[in-house]
């Protein structure tokens, strides 16, 4: 008997979200997040990838592939639905959690009202204005109210509501009922740049993250463009991959030969190997032109690294001026370039700004304090 009512206690949740899943390989991260959960409770993933149905990391993932291109995300959504309806029932489903008030959102709160099941909305970034920056969508006004209306029907609907950043809370507040929210920034696996000893301060200033317009890239390339001038040893790496990369090696080639030759595309790496790269550099620099937090500045931070990004939306809670790292002006070319070169001119500033920022990331982002932090959610 007491063996059942332990089995009773158990949640079983489902999330939903249009992350792409790929089994081909091993993931460490994946496989210590999921592995985690499944201390305080089961784990069933709806979301995208190659295979009907794998059990993976104490996990059952349900997934739909990416097919007929741009139009993949709607019939992605439908697909889930009807896919979501099968599987609350058959396993048992106490909760969903959805990834975003709109789109994921909306599917998720058609199923908690069809179902009447408990729904956790997250919100991990800027719903209603950062599509605009990953992609040139026409009518850009009406889609902006339509995205609204779709994160207010499901906030509203929500039991709790999960956000990553200060921003995010303020916005998500806006559209949502009296709830409980929950604070907490995404997982990364940190404890391995925690636990880094072998760093070195090497000429480099870096970038890790998704190739897309939203990222700024752009806007770091040219600032370096104008540093290298002075600081010609330095090497600008770019770590990551996606859509925009072959707008973004055009832009760079429009650079002096010189200056051109010392920023480097590596493509897409994995954690550990974005930790040996970042582990050697001087800074780590986020551009955005949207960012729901900025998890590799806490990457970074974790290095001892100072680190510069973008005053909007989360990343202030990150970086403290002066103290961490520096803000700029969103787009501000000029801004980021005096900000770069206040950490170059100032090795000694830069060592005491990574100390700082490391104390205060191993005191607020632990890899404890998340799992903690997400099993008290769903079992509140």
């Amino acid at each position: 008997m007491k063996k059942e009512d332990n089995q009773r206690r158990i949640k079983n949740v489902l999330f939903v979200g249009m992350t792409d899943y790929d089994f081909s390989k091993d993931n460490p991260t994946l496989k210590k997040k999921f592995e985690a959960f499944s201390e305080g409770f089961n784990s069933y993933v709806l979301a995208r990838g190659k295979g009907w149905h794998i059990y993976k990391y104490n996990t059952n993932f349900y997934l739909i592939p990416r097919f007929l291109g741009k139009i993949n995300m709607p019939i992605w959504l439908i697909l889930a639905f009807f896919r979501g309806l099968v599987i609350i029932p058959t396993k048992h489903i106490d909760t969903i959690i959805v990834q975003s008030p709109a789109l994921e959102g909306f599917v998720g709160t058609l199923l908690k009202i069809l179902t009447r099941r408990e729904l956790i909305v997250e919100a991990h970034g800027d719903w209603i204005n950062s599509y605009f920056y990953y992609f040139s969508i026409p009518f850009e006004k009406q889609f902006k109210k339509v995205f609204i209306k779709l994160g207010r029907f499901s906030l509203k609907r929500a039991d709790k509501v999960r956000v990553i950043s200060t921003y995010i809370h303020m916005l998500a507040e806006k559209y949502a009922a009296p709830v409980t929210f929950y604070e907490f920034a995404a997982f990364t696996d940190i404890d391995i740049f925690k636990a880094e000893k072998n760093l070195s301060w090497e000429k480099r200033i870096v970038y890790v993250g998704g190739l897309y317009r939203l990222k700024g890239v752009q806007f770091l390339i040219e600032a370096f463009g104008k540093l290298h001038r002075d600081f010609p040893g330095y090497k600008l790496i770019i770590v990551g991959d996606g859509p925009y990369k072959q707008e973004l090696e055009s832009f760079t080639k429009k650079l002096k030969k010189e200056d051109y030759n010392d920023v480097v595309f590596t493509g897409r790496k994995e954690l550990s190997e974005v930790k040996d790269i970042m582990k050697n550099c001087n800074v780590v620099v986020l551009p955005s032109l949207s960012e729901g937090l900025g998890r590799v500045l806490i990457e970074a931070a974790m290095l001892g690294k100072p680190i510069i990004g973008s005053n909007i939306d989360g990343i202030p809670d990150l970086i403290k001026e002066g103290i961490n790292g520096y803000l700029f002006e969103r787009g501000n070319v000029k801004d980021l370039e005096q900000k770069i070169r206040k950490i170059i001119e100032n090795p000694e500033l830069a060592e005491k700004m990574g100390n700082a920022g490391r104390e205060y990331m191993i005191q607020k982002y632990s890899t404890e304090k998340y799992f903690d932090s997400f099993i008290k959610m769903i079992n509140d």
